[in-house]
């Protein structure tokens, strides 16, 4: 067995115009990367015959594997099983175990079935078709002169499926070696700052393959390497995520799926213990990510979006005075809601978030990217002034993120 390589296309004048994001060629090569395909090349392509053709020619010139994602619908402008039929010279073969499938789907919807869905039974003779059990338009697998062609839905959803259901597995038969991975999540600890303090660590080992992936004031240490043993792995994996963790244990706080919303709910639940939120520039986002992990109705108590000063002393009791001689934006403040939100709710710990998010609004003293963010329980607080940057949604990102990585430090302390 060899090493592969593959090149990624996705189709759709919808991609070129900007109107739609194109997260189908990052996850597919996120799980090719993992079994030691290297992705050499990505391309985005319209809803033009001769463009697609040139593009597998084009692909097939320069790698092992192909995937195609896009036009498998029953429309009009769905072309991508008339563009294969003609590259191949084959024609369309009717699955009619499909065709029935298809017409008792609509029928139990209360859909009427029409001539146009009838296509979404019908595939290239030489494909052979991997499942989809989210969607009508089934995958397609064909061999070409020793290369490999997956082609799939535009769907994210549907590709996923058939991504990690079907085509890894076979392709996995076919791979030399495959691919280990840790992700370590930092946050508050600039790329260049984590990279000059992680680097002798991880220059001690050998065959590791690094990535720095900076989001949101966050960074993420990817690292990979030759896969021998799923014991071996894990040790090797637990090993490194240990030292790199004790070099900053404030700022690096998880690894792989352990992001931060998820890391809080699991120290929560192991409290036994619930949280409430009080926030003003963050407009509800640190609830929204608290509560987008499933079962986190176990630990979020309630969330108060105190945005004017008028609301902040009704519903959390914030004294009229502290924002007369303090600010909304203030140490002072934030002290203020934090027990509000405690004296208020039933919760353990309180967030509370207060800032000047901008891009107007700052003052000499506090200028804009300006907050103060607040954890705490019911014997204590902490309260810190960040000052991040001028563009509003980035601020109110970093703010959220923040003061959970806050609050992660108060439950974890609590804990120890």
């Amino acid at each position: 067995m060899k090493t592969l390589t593959a090149i990624t296309i996705s189709i759709g004048d919808e991609l070129l115009s900007g109107k739609t994001l194109d997260s189908n060629n990052a996850f597919i090569s996120k799980q090719l990367d993992l079994i030691g395909i290297a992705v050499s090349k990505k391309m985005i392509i319209g809803d033009v015959p001769q463009d697609i053709m040139e593009a597998l020619d084009w692909a097939f010139a320069q790698a092992d594997v192909v995937t195609l994602t896009g036009g498998l619908g029953p429309t009009h402008d769905d072309i991508t099983k008339s563009v294969l039929c003609d590259y191949f010279d084959v024609g369309l073969k009717i699955y009619p175990d499909l065709l029935e499938n298809l017409k008792e789907r609509f029928a139990r919807r209360g859909f009427k079935f029409s001539e146009s869905n009838a296509s979404q039974a019908e595939y290239p003779e030489n494909a052979i078709l991997l499942d989809n059990p989210l969607g009508t338009a089934q995958g397609m697998h064909i061999q070409h002169k020793g290369k490999h062609l997956f082609v799939m839905a535009g769907v994210p959803r549907e590709m996923e499926i058939v991504t990690t259901g079907q085509i890894i597995p076979i392709l996995s038969n076919l791979t030399q070696k495959s691919i280990s991975k840790i992700d370590i999540h930092s946050i508050g600890v600039p790329e260049s700052t984590l990279y000059e303090l992680s680097k002798p660590v991880l220059d001690a080992y050998p065959n590791l393959k690094i990535a720095y992936l900076p989001k949101q004031g966050m960074v993420t240490i990817r690292v990979s390497f030759p896969s021998v043993s799923t014991m071996a792995d894990q040790t090797l994996a637990d090993e490194i995520y240990t030292k790199i963790r004790d070099l900053k244990p404030k700022n690096i706080y998880g690894r792989d799926e352990e992001l931060l919303p998820i890391l809080i709910g699991k120290l929560l639940v192991e409290k036994q213990a619930t949280v409430a939120t009080a926030e003003s520039c963050t407009g509800g986002l640190i609830a929204s990510l608290i509560t987008d992990i499933s079962g986190s109705s176990d630990y979020f108590q309630t969330g108060y979006v105190t945005y004017a000063n008028e609301t902040k002393m009704k519903l959390l009791g914030v004294q009229e005075q502290t924002l007369i001689e303090h600010g909304a934006v203030s140490e002072t403040t934030v002290s203020e809601m934090l027990q509000g939100t405690l004296d208020k709710s039933a919760a353990d710990y309180a967030i509370a978030v207060s800032g000047v998010a901008g891009p107007t609004g700052g003052t000499e003293e506090k200028p804009v990217g300006t907050v103060y963010i607040g954890v705490a329980d019911r014997s204590r607080q902490n309260i810190r002034r960040f000052q991040f940057g001028n563009n509003r949604i980035l601020n109110k990102e970093m703010s959220a993120f923040s003061a959970l990585n806050m609050l992660r430090l108060l439950l974890e302390e609590a804990h120890s």
